[in-house]
């Protein structure tokens, strides 16, 4: 029962009650090359939404969908949170940007220290990509050498360093335990590929040794601890950790994602203390943001206040009084209850998911981490990006568009949802039985 059917018909229902997405699509397409960004894109066509408000979204075409897509895991309050948005009209009153601090970015940055244990200084910029990239340079800078190792399938945005091994074909990605490493994209620096060491999810005995024969042209060991969409280990990440540390090589943990199981994220949820830890999404609270932290020693070194030290980090935007202030509006609701309220509901939703999967005999899983879930469908054990790359692609693509029918909004690619705090037990309830019905639309 796992072959897909009747894909035209799903597909042709969603062009038919959705015009004036396309016609936004084809404007779009005029002007800006594939109409959108990356991610958005999805076949027939994306859509195009009017607004959105708690947890409900509505497109052009007067739709409204429960979202639990919560753009990329960011709205972790939903929409138009009044917390957030009285923040922001506070702070527009005071001015939007005055080129100078306007005290809310230290407030932020307090508040992050505060909850998170291994960051003496955090310093602000405006996305994840730029989180990563400032805190590997600091690691090469502080180590002096030239080399950072990252997990294969491990996305930490779209900056030279790190688009290398993120999607790679099996054809190219060399031995499960000697990854070859892979530039993702076209137009990457030459030797990006060179600098970078790939390392295998949930294999200690391979990180160990790829750690150990590298250990003294590495500036650091970069680690998503959900391989992107696919939660690691808890063991094993501590054991990547203490790999680190034997081998004197700094630990940066992108938390970009993972701040979202908790109020100390997910090295306090594991144990781990990392050395530079990445944040971006949840802390801006919806506006572009990235931030990266760390022990004193390393973020010192941007501290040029009394003599140059040869490090620098700025940019017009980063650390802008307006997400800042939306960003602290945002942390000061996320209380462990809120946090517990979130992470009970994701794993009831799981769960049901399971159940649906059993009931329809199709071969899937739903794995979560805190409040964030991806669906596949598979019937291979999930511990690393070679066997997430073996998932039937197709049918994702068909539930998406069937689960849109019935009022719920997902990643196209069922990867990397979110719960937002206004979701309640009605709404995962709701979307277990549309799940199930839109399952049994692809058989």
């Amino acid at each position: 029962m796992s072959e897909v059917r009747q894909p035209d018909a799903i597909s042709a229902r969603y062009s038919h009650a959705r015009p004036r997405s396309q016609a936004q699509f084809d404007r779009d397409r005029q002007v800006m090359p594939g109409g959108v960004k990356g991610a958005y894109y999805h076949t027939p066509y994306p859509l195009t939404m009017d607004r959105g408000d708690g947890c409900y979204v509505w497109d052009v075409d007067g739709h409204r969908y429960v979202d639990f897509a919560n753009h990329h895991t960011a709205q972790v309050l939903g929409h138009n949170h009044p917390a957030v948005t009285e923040a922001m009209a506070t702070q527009l009153r005071r001015g939007l940007a005055l080129g100078a601090p306007m005290g809310n970015e230290v407030e932020l940055a307090e508040a992050m220290c505060g909850r998170v244990k291994s960051p003496a200084r955090v310093r602000f910029c405006n996305s994840g990509t730029e989180a990563t990239l400032h805190a590997i340079r600091l690691a090469r800078g502080f180590t002096g050498r030239p080399k950072i190792a990252k997990f294969e399938g491990g996305y930490h945005g779209s900056h030279d360093a790190v688009e290398i091994s993120v999607a790679p074909s099996l054809d190219e990605a060399g031995p499960a335990d000697a990854p070859h490493a892979v530039p993702q994209v076209r137009g990457i620096a030459p030797h990006a590929v060179d600098e970078v060491v790939i390392l295998p999810y949930d294999d200690e005995s391979s990180v160990e040794r790829l750690v150990s024969a590298h250990r003294q042209e590495l500036a650091c060991i970069l680690l998503d601890p959900k391989a992107g969409v696919l939660p690691q280990r808890a063991d094993f990440m501590r054991f990547v950790e203490q790999t680190a540390r034997r081998c004197e090589v700094p630990l940066i943990l992108d938390e970009i994602v993972g701040f979202r199981v908790g109020t100390g994220g997910i090295q306090e949820q594991i144990g781990i203390t990392p050395d530079l830890t990445t944040y971006g999404k949840i802390i801006g609270g919806g506006l572009p943001v990235g931030a990266f932290g760390g022990r004193a020693e390393l973020m010192d070194l941007l501290d040029g206040t009394q003599a140059p030290t040869g490090f620098f980090q700025s940019g017009t935007y980063s650390g802008h009084p307006l997400v800042m202030a939306a960003g602290l509006a945002t942390l000061s609701q996320l209380t462990p209850a809120a946090f517990r309220h979130m992470n009970e509901l994701t794993e009831h939703l799981c769960d049901g998911i399971a159940r649906q999967l059993l009931r329809l005999e199709v071969k899937g899983k739903a794995v979560h981490s805190g409040s964030v879930f991806s669906i596949y469908f598979t019937d291979t054990e999930l511990t690393d990006y070679r066997s997430l790359s073996g998932c039937d692609k197709e049918r994702p693509r068909l539930v998406f568009l069937a689960l849109l029918e019935r009022g719920y909004f997902l990643s196209h690619n069922l990867g990397m949802n979110s719960l937002s705090l206004p979701i309640q037990a009605e709404h995962v309830d709701g979307l277990i039985d549309a799940f199930g019905e839109a399952v049994g639309a692809t058989l």
